[in-house]
C-alpha cells in the first residue's frame, strides 16, 4: 500500500511539475516580455487590477470549482450521468454570477479605480478585464472537474496553452493593431485571450471524451441531493475563500497607496510596485511549480493514511516532503543572495529587480515550506484552522503595509512577510504535531 502511495505521490507530483514547469516559463517570459513592452510604470498599472480580477473569481467560482472536485472524486468511476449533471449545475451557478459581476465592473469600473485602486489609469483595464469572467468560471468548473477525475495532465496543458495564447496574443495586438505607445490595458487584452483559449481547449477536449457516453441528464427531483451537496461544500468554501482573497487583494491595493506615502512620487512607487509584483515576485515563486504540485498530489494519500491512523506512514511522508521543500528553499535563498543581482540585470533586465531579488531571498524557505504545511493540514482535516493561520498572517502583512512601508519604505513590507511566513508556519508544524502526537483529538 505504502508503494501505491509512493508511486502516485511521484507520478501526480512528476505531471504537474513538468506541464507546471512549462506555464510559469512562458508566464515567466510573458512578464519579462511585458516589462520590455510597456515598462515598468505600466506594468505597475497592470498589476494593480490583478487583485480585483482575484475577487471576482473568488466569489463567482473558486468555492464551486474545489467543491465539484470532491464531489466527482467521490463518485464511482462508472456513473457518468451523475458526473455530468455536477459539472451542469457547477457552471449553472458560477456562469450567471459571472456574467453579473462582469456587467458591474464595467459599468462602475472608473468608480473602483478611483475609490478603491486608487488610480483612475486602471479603469480602461477594468472594462477590458470584465470580458474575461464568465471564461474564468467555465475554465474553473472544468478544471474542477477533471481533478475530480484524477485528470491533472488535461488541466496542465490547458495552462499551457492559455500561457502560450496570453503571449501570442499580445505580440499580434502589439505588432499589428494597436499604433499608439503600448500601455496597461494591452495586457489585460492578454489574459482575456488566455482565459478564452484555455476554457474552449477544455470544453473541446470534454467534448471528445464523452462523445461516445450517450447518457441522459438526471431529472430535476434526482439530481437536487447532488445539488445540495455541491452547495453544501461549495458555500463555506466561498465563503472562506473570499475572506483570504479580499484580505489578499486589501494587500495587494495598499502596497503601491503606502509606496506613494513614502516617495511622495506616484511614477516611482508605480514602477517599484510593477518590478516588485511582476517580476520579483513571480521569480522567487518560480520553485513553487514543485512544491504546489507536491502539496496536490500529497492531499489524498495524507487524508487516506491518516484515516486508517497509520501514522509511521503518515510521518514518512510528512518529513520527507518538508525536507524536499526546506532543502529547495534553502538553495533557492543561496543562489538568490549570490546571484540575484546578476538575475535581475541580466535575465529580467531590471538592476532594481536585481536588488528587490538579493533583499527577498531570506523569504524563500518560509514560503516553500508553507505551502507543503497548507496541503500536510488539509488532509488532516485542519482545513479551517489551517484557513485562520492564513487571514492572521495576511493580517500581519497588512499591519505592515500600514505601519512601516510609509516609514522605511519597501523593506517594511520584507519584513511583513517574513514575520507572517515565520508565525504561519510555526503554527501550522505546532498543529500538525500535536494532531499526530494524540490523534484521538485530531477532529476537535
Amino acid at each position: 500500500m505504502a508503494k501505491i502511495y509512493k508511486n502516485s505521490i511521484f507520478k501526480g507530483t512528476l505531471i504537474l511539475t513538468i506541464a507546471g514547469i512549462g506555464a510559469r516559463i512562458l508566464g515567466f517570459y510573458n512578464r519579462i516580455f511585458l516589462n520590455q513592452l510597456i515598462g515598468e510604470r505600466e506594468l505597475g498599472l497592470y498589476q494593480m487590477i490583478l487583485p480585483i480580477y482575484m475577487v471576482m473569481f473568488s466569489f463567482a467560482c473558486q468555492g464551486i470549482q474545489t467543491a465539484l472536485t470532491r464531489q466527482i472524486a467521490r463518485i464511482p468511476s462508472g456513473d457518468i450521468a451523475k458526473k455530468k449533471t455536477l459539472l451542469r449545475m457547477a457552471l449553472a451557478i458560477s456562469i450567471p454570477t459571472a456574467v453579473l459581476l462582469a456587467v458591474i465592473t464595467f459599468f462602475c469600473s472608473d468608480a473602483i479605480s478611483l475609490h478603491v485602486l486608487h488610480s483612475i489609469e486602471c479603469g480602461r483595464s477594468l472594462k477590458i478585464l470584465s470580458f474575461a469572467f464568465p471564461f474564468v468560471c467555465i475554465e474553473g468548473c472544468m478544471v474542477g472537474y477533471f481533478m475530480g477525475e484524477s485528470n491533472s495532465g488535461i488541466t496542465a496543458v490547458s495552462q499551457l496553452a492559455e500561457q502560450l495564447a496570453k503571449i501570442i496574443g499580445v505580440y499580434l495586438l502589439a505588432t499589428f493593431l494597436i499604433h499608439t505607445r503600448p500601455q496597461a490595458y494591452l495586457a489585460v487584452y492578454g489574459i482575456v485571450i488566455g482565459e478564452i483559449t484555455a476554457s474552449i481547449f477544455l470544453i473541446l477536449y470534454y467534448k471528445l471524451r464523452t462523445r461516445n457516453t450517450h447518457v441522459h441528464a438526471i431529472p430535476v427531483h434526482s439530481s437536487r441531493p447532488l445539488l445540495r451537496e455541491l452547495l453544501k461544500d461549495g458555500i463555506p468554501l466561498t465563503t472562506n475563500r473570499l475572506s483570504l482573497t479580499m484580505l489578499q487583494s486589501i494587500e495587494s491595493i495598499l502596497i503601491p497607496h503606502m509606496l506613494n506615502l513614502y516617495y511622495s512620487n506616484g511614477d516611482a512607487a508605480l514602477i517599484l510596485y510593477g518590478t516588485l509584483s511582476g517580476l520579483v515576485l513571480p521569480c522567487i515563486m518560480f520553485p513553487t511549480t514543485f512544491t504546489t504540485s507536491l502539496a496536490m498530489t500529497l492531499l489524498p494519500a495524507i487524508s487516506a493514511q491518516y484515516e486508517s491512523r497509520n501514522l509511521s506512514a503518515l510521518s514518512r511522508i510528512i518529513k520527507k516532503s518538508l525536507i524536499v521543500c526546506l532543502t529547495i528553499g534553502l538553495i533557492s535563498s543561496v543562489y538568490l543572495l549570490l546571484f540575484g543581482k546578476w538575475t535581475g540585470s541580466v535575465i529580467l533586465s531590471s538592476e532594481l529587480a536585481g536588488e528587490l531579488l538579493f533583499q527577498f531571498a531570506l523569504l524563500c524557505p518560509f514560503i516553500y515550506l508553507s505551502s507543503s504545511l497548507a496541503s500536510i493540514m488539509n488532509g488532516i482535516g485542519k482545513a479551517a484552522k489551517n484557513m485562520l493561520h492564513s487571514i492572521l498572517c495576511s493580517g500581519i502583512r497588512i499591519a505592515g503595509i500600514l505601519l512601516l512601508v510609509p516609514h522605511i519604505g519597501l523593506k517594511g513590507y520584507m519584513w511583513g512577510m517574513m514575520i507572517s511566513y515565520l508565525i504561519q508556519t510555526t503554527m501550522m508544524a505546532v498543529s500538525i504535531y500535536r494532531s499526530l502526537s494524540s490523534p484521538s483529538s485530531a477532529d476537535s
